[in-house]
């Protein structure tokens, strides 16, 4: 984990300014967002972003777990690890 924590305080001070960005400037988008999101047809990818977002964090947990069993010198764990 201390490898990636750079890559990962970048990634979230990006995110931060960005909605710091956009909930302080007038650009107005947020109801044409909204708009476009809430049609009916759009609807199954919105139900997505949450799927992608908890897949993400499961892979990105299970991956920094192994770093640590390689780290550690116990990389032979690691398929146990991923089939319990």
């Amino acid at each position: 984990m201390r490898r990636h924590r750079g890559l990962l305080a970048i990634a979230l001070l990006a995110a931060l300014g960005g909605g710091i960005y956009l909930a302080t400037s007038s650009w107005g988008g947020w109801a044409r967002i909204w708009a476009i999101v809430g049609r009916g047809d759009n609807l199954p990818i919105a139900g997505l972003i949450p799927v992608l977002a908890f897949f993400t964090y499961v892979a990105l947990r299970q991956a920094f777990r192994h770093d640590a069993l390689i780290r550690d010198g116990r990389s032979s764990e690691i398929l146990d690890d991923m089939t319990e």
